[in-house]
């Protein structure tokens, strides 16, 4: 009998062959035999995984009608494709050779070319053949490529039809089939789970750790049991190459791309004829305030501040004075460009010598005759609506409410122009400003504030400009974001913009000074460090002593190989001197569970020392996640909660002391932690609303020392919410609010928990210094998978809508109204 190659393509990193077994009617042998049994494929001497596949006879004929007599000796050989080798195939049934075939792949990438040019529907046949065809048999497909600290990991879905309890045993193998040492976590797994088809399916969730970024490999689920054939995937360059695009595109920042930057920014800056408008408008302004720009000027480039010039002279809001602080007269370019500027605006006032940044600054302060003060760096430029925008933020607020502090988003650029590296801010994240100053330009400042509470001290040099920032926070000062991009900041050899710290390192312990003053300022103990990069810190804040009593309350039903890895972690390597465990048991059925409370209390006081204890409260209801975190808190005995999900495990042994630290703070209220799935990459570092209309975890699936957008994943911050799946709040602000929703029974509840902490006042803060492991879905099913669960989800997610419909009108406030409401990483 021959073997008869008909036509070849290749797609998702597979060979796909049409084959004709001449005299063989090969369909019944595949429903004999299984879609492996007689194809034996081996490159190099070693195994290669294949199927063989029956055809659409239907759409055959459709295609080529001169087939109708040979049609049920057609199949589809399945292989993967590994670049560079030549596979030999191999057919045989009951001891008998049917014949064989020898694809090289360096053949078949052009005849698969040529195939979908000429053939665009039979490949597309070939293809299909391997489609919903999962019975008895792991259909495997990578899903997506996530770039690690070290190597890569790789997440897949298996899907197979039949006994789930057959889990598959999954391996990787490079292009000689060779196995490569990789780690593998079941993320999740779904039973029955329906398809568009009418058929139902088992699925289950792998991620692969790859040691190294590997382009080509061949990955295959086996079932032990041997009751479900193997599946396999293979990865090739194009395949690797655009799943590696996919995952930038998906994962790519506001300032990953700086021509689609400036794309954006011409289509959103403002145009001449706004600028018309502008001016008309302004003149017509309630409140006209005088806005005084101080310029530091100390042997300016002359073509940098001829820029700077210019873009003040052009602002289409007209009552403002500049002040150029000439601290070297010597030079004549301050005294020249001033003079051609030929406007009585712009005053040039020659100091008597070089005082340093803060003296000639606050020099320009004293000389103000301006109701609020404006802050202008001799080498940068602002856009012509600067001022327009700022004053006219003054105007829709009521008198005795205007904004006292005011600042813009902002870029940079090393030739005018060219601008990049956007800074899209929020309203004022104070605990990112406790990292680092993130307000920075173009700070105004009113006048009477600055009178109130002084100027900026010699010794904070470099820093003044945080000093004074953090100053008006302390004073209670009203601040407001600009939502425009009205500043940019130049980039050369020995400004800050460039990211050195080589030509101020003085500026670092300023900002560290400037730091620990305010904590002092406000009663706030503890401890400004200054960080591995510069112009970072942490504040280190101390706690009460002795130590009050952390509650711990963990819901939990069955599962007792999880719950006992999160409550040993905690008993083990807890370094906090006081904390008891609350397990809310919720309906348990399993016996085992029962037995292992009887033991606990005696096991977790022995693993921690004595440090902590636990005892077991008995929910009597149905499951309602809120009610039990009502019902444990009621039995919870510290001032302080930690509400745990029993899917978590301890990294870091001082998490309780980092989450609690920001509660000694009285605009403190919910602190979340930094969470990692099983392989090591971010599940939570804050919870954004209203993105893709729900919930988004910011900066999701990011390796640990990934930053992010403004190095959000790696710096506290401010959001909208964090999980509950690791919370800490002060009891007395727990119970301020009403505890949780008991409205949302499984979902929402702990987004609603933090926005209504916020609208009592309180800040939502997230740490990435307390770190733990999460292993989200472990103990529970995922909401889509289930109908039921799915329709529940969509009703809270209804309610949740109704109760916070500005988040889904106007955008999240710690996301900026510039950037996208579909993703999660801070994209334009």
């Amino acid at each position: 009998m021959s073997i008869k190659r008909l036509a070849l393509c290749r797609s998702q990193g597979r060979l796909f062959v049409l084959l004709r077994f001449a005299g063989q009617d090969v369909a019944a042998l595949i429903e004999r035999e299984g879609s492996q049994a007689f194809a034996h494929a081996t490159t190099s001497g070693s195994c290669v995984p294949s199927l063989v596949l029956p055809v659409d006879h239907g759409r055959v004929l459709a295609l080529c009608p001169s087939v109708s007599d040979y049609e049920r000796e057609l199949a589809v050989l399945v292989l993967p494709f590994l670049d560079g080798s030549t596979i030999d195939v191999a057919f045989a049934s009951d001891g008998q050779k049917l014949g064989s075939i020898r694809p090289d792949s360096r053949v078949a990438k052009l005849e698969s070319k040529v195939n979908y040019k000429a053939k665009p529907a039979l490949c597309a046949l070939i293809r299909d053949a391997q489609r919903g065809e999962c019975c008895g048999r792991y259909e495997i497909d990578a899903i997506r490529y996530l770039p690690a600290d070290a190597g890569a990991v790789w997440r897949y879905e298996v899907t197979w039809a039949g006994d789930p309890q057959c889990t598959p045993e999954f391996q990787i193998f490079d292009t000689h089939m060779n196995a490569i040492d990789v780690t593998v976590h079941v993320f999740e797994s779904q039973v029955d789970v329906p398809q568009q088809n009418g058929c139902r399916v088992n699925k289950t969730y792998l991620s692969v750790e790859m040691p190294q970024d590997i382009r080509d490999f061949v990955a295959i689920a086996a079932d032990p049991t041997g009751l479900i054939q193997s599946g396999f995937c293979a990865m090739d360059g194009r395949l690797y190459n655009g799943m590696v695009d996919d995952s930038w595109n998906r994962m790519k920042d506001a300032r990953a791309d700086d021509a689609a930057y400036r794309r954006w920014f011409e289509q959103h800056r403002a145009k001449p004829g706004d600028l018309v408008c502008q001016r008309v408008a302004s003149a017509a302004f309630a409140y006209r305030p005088l806005v005084s720009i101080v310029v530091p000027c100390y042997k300016t480039d002359r073509v940098y501040l001829r820029e700077l010039l210019d873009s003040v002279l052009a602002q289409s809001y007209d009552n403002w004075e500049l002040l150029l602080m000439d601290a070297s007269p010597e030079w004549d370019a301050v005294a020249t460009l001033a003079a051609d500027a030929n406007d009585e605006r712009v005053r040039r006032i020659e100091l008597s010598g070089n005082g340093g940044i803060v003296l000639n600054t606050n020099a320009g302060i004293e000389q103000a005759t301006g109701d609020y003060i404006a802050f202008l760096d001799h080498d940068d430029i602002l856009e012509p609506d600067a001022l327009f925008h700022y004053v006219s933020a003054l105007n829709k607020a009521a008198e005795g409410e205007r904004p006292q502090v005011l600042f813009c988003d902002e870029d940079m650029f090393q030739k005018t122009g060219e601008w990049g590296q956007p800074v899209f801010k929020t309203r004022l994240n104070v605990d990112l400003l406790y990292s680092h100053n993130c307000v920075t330009h173009f700070l105004m400042v009113e006048k009477a504030l600055i009178d109130c509470i002084g100027m900026s001290p010699e010794d904070v040099a470099g820093a003044q400009d945080y000093d004074l920032t953090l100053r008006c926070l302390a004073a209670g000062a009203r601040f407001e974001h600009i939502a425009h991009v009205l500043y940019h900041w130049r980039v050369h050899p020995g400004s800050t913009a460039d990211g050195s710290a080589d030509s101020k390192p003085y500026a670092i312990e300023a900002g560290r000074l400037a730091l620990q003053r305010h904590f002092g300022s406000l009663g706030v103990h503890g401890a400004v460090e200054e960080s591995e990069t510069p112009f970072v810190y942490r504040m280190r804040y101390a706690l009460p002593e002795p130590a009050p009593l952390v509650s711990i309350v963990i819901p939990t039903k069955d599962h007792v190989e999880t719950l006992d890895a999160c409550v040993m972690s905690i008993a083990q390597k807890a370094t906090y001197a006081n904390y008891e465990i609350v397990l809310v048991e919720n309906n348990s059925e399993v016996p085992e569970t029962f037995a292992y409370y009887e033991t606990l209390p005696e096991r977790v006081t022995a693993a921690s020392g004595g440090k902590g204890s636990a005892r077991v409260v008995y929910w009597p209801g149905e499951f309602n996640y809120s009610q039990i975190i009502n019902f444990g808190v009621e039995h919870a005995k510290g001032d302080y909660l930690l509400l745990l999900n029993n899917d978590t495990e301890v990294i870091s042994p001082d998490f309780i002391e980092e989450m609690m630290g920001y509660l000694q703070r009285p605009d403190a209220g919910v602190v979340g932690a930094k969470l990692y799935f099983a392989d090591h990459l971010v599940q939570h570092a804050g919870i954004l609303v209203g993105v893709r209309g729900a919930l988004a975890h910011a900066n999701q699936d990011f390796s640990a020392k990934r930053e992010g957008y403004l190095a959000r994943a790696v710096r506290p911050g401010n959001f909208s919410a964090v999980t509950g799946a690791c919370q800490m709040v002060r009891r007395d602000v727990f119970e301020r609010v009403g505890g949780y929703n008991e409205e949302f029974a499984v979902g929402f509840n702990d987004a609603d928990f933090c926005l209504r902490v916020w609208e009592a006042g309180y800040h939502t803060i997230y740490t990435p210094y307390a770190e733990l492991y999460h292993y989200e879905f472990t103990s529970r099913g995922r909401e889509e998978a289930n109908e039921e669960k799915l329709r529940r989800w969509k009703r809270e997610q209804a309610l949740f809508m109704q109760r916070w419909p500005e988040f889904f009108l106007t955008g999240d406030p710690w996301l900026g109204p510039n950037l996208s409401a579909e993703s999660e990483y801070f994209s334009l």
